[in-house]
């Protein structure tokens, strides 16, 4: 699926990659996120300890303009009275996400935003290993590419209103098989040429870009366990492996 990302860009360079005019938070002192986890499960949102919700930038198309703004993730369904599911809905795929309960709400009512990203990690079964190989992935010629994802709006029991999200998923390319091979699975990415096209209220239109990116536009390079760990947030993260010379 993708339960792991990096945004490495600072404000200007998701302003300048989106087109974005307006946004309402103050992104000035973003820093480089390299190894991103979704909140744990169960939280009780209007209750968690400062820090402990997974906030990542979304873009929305809010009356016809791109907006930034800061989304929980994952998903807070509407039925889930203000509290993290306690199964997984940082992903949502795209072959049911229009029934499940979990999403279909955001997506009936066109709920559809982008998640800027620089890369993300998936583990590769190897056999013979006790452990499985984390791969780092990242477009060939797009400095910061955008999953597909959707949002939803929750109102907690203290009014406050907070906005949550999830990336949608499809099936595998060619690459992707070799790496996830367990569920084969990679996160939906929209081209920019198609991104108005995502985030319009055409769902028809919108559902026909859920499908796995073209071969030849991805490149994965192995990195350390140093991932595994969810609090590992530094450059290392992300440097490939070396291969041992015989």
């Amino acid at each position: 699926m993708c339960g792991r990302f990096n945004i490495i860009a600072n404000t200007e360079m998701l302003f300048t990659a989106f087109q974005i005019l307006q946004q309402d938070l103050d992104f000035a002192n973003i820093e480089p996120r390299y190894n991103i986890s979704p909140s744990k499960r169960e939280t009780d949102i209007e209750n968690a300890p400062e820090g402990s919700l997974t906030r990542i930038p979304i873009i929305r198309n809010d009356e016809g303009q791109a907006h930034l703004k800061l989304a929980i993730w994952p998903i807070v369904p509407v039925w889930a009275k203000g509290k993290i599911p306690k199964y997984s809905t940082a992903n949502a795929r795209s072959e049911t996400m229009t029934e499940l309960a979990s999403f279909r709400n955001a997506w009936r009512l066109g709920r559809r935003c982008l998640i800027p990203a620089t890369g993300f990690y998936e583990w590769q079964i190897v056999p013979g290993a006790k452990h499985k190989q984390p791969w780092h992935i990242h477009h060939k010629h797009q400095k910061i590419m955008s999953f597909a994802g959707l949002w939803e709006q929750t109102r907690l029991s203290n009014g406050k209103v907070i906005d949550s999200c999830t990336i949608v998923t499809t099936q595998a390319n060619s690459l992707m098989s070799e790496i996830h091979n367990s569920s084969y699975r990679m996160p939906v990415i929209i081209d920019p040429a198609y991104r108005e096209q995502w985030l319009s209220k055409n769902h028809d239109a919108a559902l026909s870009l859920a499908k796995p990116y073209p071969d030849g536009w991805l490149e994965a390079d192995r990195v350390s366990t140093l991932v595994n760990n969810p609090k590992a947030n530094s450059a290392d993260v992300i440097s490939p492996l070396v291969d041992e010379k015989s």
